[in-house]
């Protein structure tokens, strides 16, 4: 047995690095081989590279030995942890893989892990309302510190992840202070708080719970004085105001509220997340005994690690079965996802997206979420390790897609399908469960819950025969049920009789058999509607999205916002559309098959295609309102839909529009798709330009490629030049972020080759300018400087002047990288006039911030701060938090180079703004932070 299974490790890196063996300390060596270590504790159990351990090591500064050095010391570190191991013999904990090294430890056998383990469970606590457990949870996760982490250690990485674990602590610290305020004791955290503060004077959370506590401790002067004080210290410091929930506290207690109340929300540290995403089950849930009972023994039999496949036909109730077991029995949550799996009109959804949402929901940010879908799968395992939740994979189609959406062994999958899926069964030990057609007697129990048991009593036989003409499914009893109880004078016996009337009724809907019988429900309970409804079902044919709302229904339809929600609610009320949330109605997959065969049958080509127009309208009307008023600078693209709709959302800000975006993303992308194959050329590519935004904001660059080359393909035979300049630029552009330059560069060529037959100066300038930035980045210089100058020549000789000013900026950037200074800076002076004579306000704080790095690098000190203090003043009034970063980024280093240590509190001001969007800038920032840190 190794040493792994039979021995007891303990590592420490929360304070001084410590290792032991056994209630032993282990002697660790020499001081770079303590960091050795280091690197592999904050690493463990995956494969850490030999070139990442030099360049943690050393830097920029290894000498030619560091190859045999780090083998020295990795043996060093293996007689030290394992001296029992026998020369040459691999090692049980720490062992050699390739070009690297892989240190295998248990999960509790490092303080961190414990550390952020005790933090999880005090989040969980807190979700389940135990604030007095969550708070004496995270005591304990405190406890554990021992002073300064990593403390002793040398060099530059060790400082960085200091700074790192430092952070940690100070955002647990700040979330056991918020439980203390929700506890009421607000008085017991004034001493720590104020200390905080002190440590901490940029941070406006202390400073707010600061103020919280004393007024709990009755103190409001002093608490109005810790505002006074933390405006100073931003003003002074930074240049900015207080934040807006600084101000309103402030206000609070100068209006003398009571903030006494324990009740300001608590936030707590990452992961925290116990998502509620299982949709509300049917009311009257009924029969399926011999179903619930297989599933309670499957689940007694197996603990963890259960997965079930709920198969059976259309309309059967797989999805209310697994709803209606899983609620309330898991205690971390519930994820729910429909796959779409039998959708008439719509792919099925991708792993990679399925589990972005999962992500999401579990409280990983949008910027955070990993590229790839193995990297997506992998951190979803590891955020489900510990957790027992269930996970419902609604209408899947196949099981090899359901592969990557499989969690840990502590919680429970359930999958709903059609088919049998003997794949999964084969992959992943999935269990079978089959769900029959109900009992009669179920049946007509399921039609008197919804219809009144004594109306079904008083007609038993026509009751029965009802139940037959529906198959006994569900959803049709449903339907049925819903007629009768909405017509009260209509006898079942009579409503028997509509359904027993084949005319005009279709043989089926082209799924699984019995479909005609449900049709036929879904004929009589159209029937029974006003017009305007049962004409929306016609109309929703042509939707290819997965809900719809009201401002939607409005376009279609041609109706007031008033009549299109009426409709909706009609149609929820008989059963044909579900309220997914309020303001958002969507049809089952059955209900949808029915309006595309509605559609496809009532509506003339032209109609069809009329509907289709106001639809994609609506859609890219909406879509560049919004696209507009997002915080970055856009084209000027002119969007013009033939059919703008007359009643549109609110989107009216950065947030509405925000807001809006995410919401009908799928329906966005769905349009989108729908376009590009039934040859609506200009939304075709419209669409996906008034979406770049929106996925240059939630980095979902992935996105962002699909629909940019499904565009491509459609623009590229149109004829438009417009068209396929800006989708084959935007193409690029997003190609070169993917680092696929060779196909970027095609796609950049195609663009130049558009504008250069349409002779269009503005646009050659552009795509000139996209096409240096690759060469830049591929380290062809001198190409680069070629397009820079020739971009910027012919934006000056056709009056682009963005588009000159663009390549200037570029340009200096350039010179700036070859220590050019004095070049970059007269590029960049010229590039900011430009900028400011056509009112580019991102352009000029962008175009500031770089000019700092020549003024620096030439010894111009106080021009350098003078000029990154204007580019956060542009940045402030631009409302750019990107941009608002990047300049305090430069204000620390003209701070730093005057060895002024408030540079300390600009980078990390900077660290909070670029961290929170995600930025690539993130952790230059954080170096140069942890540089300071060193040298002070």
């Amino acid at each position: 047995m190794s040493d792994l299974c039979t021995t007891t490790w303990w590592f420490e890196v929360l304070g001084a690095l410590r290792a032991g063996r056994d209630g032993q300390d282990v002697p660790l060596g020499a001081p770079k081989q303590r960091v050795v270590l280091a690197i592999l504790l904050l690493g463990r159990n995956t494969l850490v590279a030999r070139d990442q351990i030099i360049e943690a090591v050393w830097g920029e500064s290894a000498p030619s030995s560091a190859v045999n050095v780090v083998h020295t010391y990795v043996a060093g570190l293996r007689r030290a942890l394992e001296p029992s191991r026998a020369n040459r013999a691999p090692g049980s904990l720490l062992r050699s893989s390739g070009d690297g090294y892989l240190l295998r430890l248990p999960q509790d056998a490092v303080d961190l892990d414990v550390f952020e383990a005790r933090v999880a469970a005090a989040g969980k606590l807190r979700a389940a309302g135990d604030l007095l457990g969550a708070h004496e949870v995270l005591d304990e996760a405190l406890g554990l510190w021992r002073g300064e982490p990593l403390s002793g250690l040398p060099g530059l990485f060790a400082e960085v992840e200091r700074g790192r674990l430092v952070e940690r602590r100070l955002v647990v610290l700040e979330d056991r202070a918020e439980l203390r305020l929700a506890l009421g004791r607000g008085a017991e955290a004034v001493g720590e708080l104020t200390r905080l503060v002190a440590e901490n004077p940029l941070r406006e959370r202390l400073h707010g719970m600061a103020m919280r506590a004393l007024c709990q401790a009755g103190r409001q002067a002093e608490a109005l004085s810790v505002y006074r004080s933390a405006r100073q210290v931003l003003i002074e410091e930074l240049g900015v105001e207080p934040g807006p929930e600084l101000q309103r506290l402030h206000q609070a207690v100068l209006a003398g509220e009571d903030l006494t109340d324990p009740s300001p929300p608590v936030t707590t540290s990452r992961p925290v997340a116990a998502p509620s995403q299982l949709p509300r089950g049917p009311a009257n849930f009924v029969g399926r005994q011999r179903e619930l009972d297989r599933l309670a023994q499957l689940a007694g039999d197996t603990p963890a690690g259960l997965v079930v496949a709920v198969t059976g036909p259309a309309g059967v109730g797989k999805t209310a079965l697994a709803v209606h077991w899983a609620r309330d029995r898991f205690p971390d949550g519930q994820l729910y996802v429909d796959l779409h799996g039998y959708d008439p009109q719509r792919d099925p959804l991708d792993p990679a997206e399925v589990l972005r949402r999962f992500l999401c929901a579990l409280g990983v940010p949008t910027t955070e979420v990993p590229a790839t879908l193995d990297e997506r799968s992998a951190l979803f395992r590891t955020m489900l390790a510990d957790r027992r939740l269930v996970v419902v994979l609604d209408n899947a189609r196949g099981s090899q897609e359901l592969l990557p959406l499989l969690p840990g062994a502590h919680s429970c999958v359930l999958v709903t399908s059609r088919r049998r899926l003997d794949g999964l069964v084969a992959h992943a030990d999935a269990q079978i469960v089959d769900v029959a057609l109900l009992s009669p007697t179920d049946a007509v129990g399921l039609l008197g819950r919804i219809a009144g048991e004594q109306r079904l009593l008083a007609e038993p036989e026509a009751a029965l025969r009802l139940a037959a003409l529906c198959d006994r499914l569900p959803l049709a009893l449903r339907v049925a049920a819903a007629r009768l109880a909405g017509t009260p004078r209509l006898s079942v016996a009579g409503l028997v009789a509509e359904l027993d009337d084949e005319r005009g009724r279709l043989a089926g809907l082209g799924l699984e058999g019995g479909d005609s019988v449900v049709r036929a429900a879904f004929d009589a309970s159209r029937r029974a509607l006003p017009r305007l409804p049962a004409r929306l079902l016609t109309l929703l044919g042509v939707h290819p999205g997965a809900d719809v709302t009201p401002h939607l229904a409005a376009a279609l339809a041609q109706v007031g916002l008033g009549e299109a929600t009426r409709a909706l609610d009609a149609l929820a009320a008989a059963h044909l559309l579900s309220v997914s949330e309020p303001g958002r109605y969507a049809p089952h997959d059955l209900v949808r098959a029915y309006c595309v065969t509605l559609a496809a049958e009532e509506l003339t080509a032209e109609e069809h295609r009329a509907v289709a127009g106001r639809m994609l309208d609506y859609y890219l009307h909406c879509a560049d309102l919004a696209d507009g008023l997002l915080p970055i600078t856009r084209g000027k693209v002119p969007i013009a839909p033939e059919h703008p709709p007359a009643a549109v959302p609110v989107i009216d800000g950065s947030g509405t529009a925000m807001a809006w975006l995410e919401a009908e993303r799928g329906n966005l992308l769905a349009a989108a798709g729908y376009a590009a194959a039934q040859g609506w050329t200009t939304h075709a590519w419209q669409l996906p330009y008034t979406m770049s935004r929106l996925f240059w904001l939630s980095a979902d660059r992935a996105t962002w490629l699909s629909t940019h080359e499904a565009a491509a393909q459609v623009v590229r035979g149109c004829g438009d030049a417009e068209a396929q300049f800006v989708t084959l630029h935007n193409l690029g552009v997003v190609l070169t972020m993917h680092e696929r330059f060779a196909e970027a560069l095609d796609a950049h060529r195609e663009a130049l080759a558009v504008s250069r037959r349409e002779g269009h100066g503005e646009r050659q300038a552009r795509v000139l300018t996209s096409i240096a930035n690759i060469h830049h980045e591929t380290g062809q210089l001198a190409l680069a400087e070629e397009h820079y100058l020739r971009a910027a020549e012919i934006g000056e000789r056709c009056g682009a002047r963005f588009a000159q000013a663009n390549a200037l900026h570029n340009l200096g950037i350039l010179h700036a990288d070859q220590q050019r200074h004095a070049e970059a800076e007269q590029r960049l002076r010229t590039a900011l006039r430009v900028y400011a004579e056509t009112g580019e306000v991102i352009g000029q704080t962008a175009c500031l911030s770089d000019l700092v790095t020549s003024l620096l690098a030439t010894g111009e000190v106080v021009q350098a701060m003078s000029t990154a203090r204007r580019a956060l003043e542009i940045a402030v009034s631009a409302a750019s938090p990107y941009h608002q970063g990047i300049a305090h980024d430069r204000i620390a280093q003209a701070l730093d180079a005057q060895r002024d240590p408030g540079a300390q509190g600009h980078w990390q001001r900077a660290l909070g703004l670029l961290t929170e969007l995600g930025a690539p800038e993130t952790d230059g920032v954080r170096s140069r932070l942890a540089r300071a840190r060193l040298t002070a």
